[in-house]
């Protein structure tokens, strides 16, 4: 989950919100980035790879998902 964004290290760009799939990130008026939607990251690390700043931290939690059922086909 994305935890931090560093304000100080961040410069604006927008390229973790462009990166983001699911919209977690968003730029504010005064063009920095802030996280709008954490219960909704998906633990890509994107936002965080593309970072020119190494501004974003993502905690490397990621929820466990559901076992998916053996095929019945």
């Amino acid at each position: 989950m994305i935890t931090k964004i560093d304000s100080e290290k961040c410069i604006g760009c927008g390229i973790c919100a462009r990166t983001c799939p699911l919209d977690t990130i968003r730029v504010n008026e005064n063009g920095k980035a802030f996280i709008a939607y954490p219960e909704d990251c998906m633990t890509c690390y994107l936002c965080e790879m593309n970072c020119p700043n190494g501004a974003i931290y993502v905690h490397p939690f990621k929820e466990l998902l559901p076992r998916s059922l053996p095929n019945c086909y």
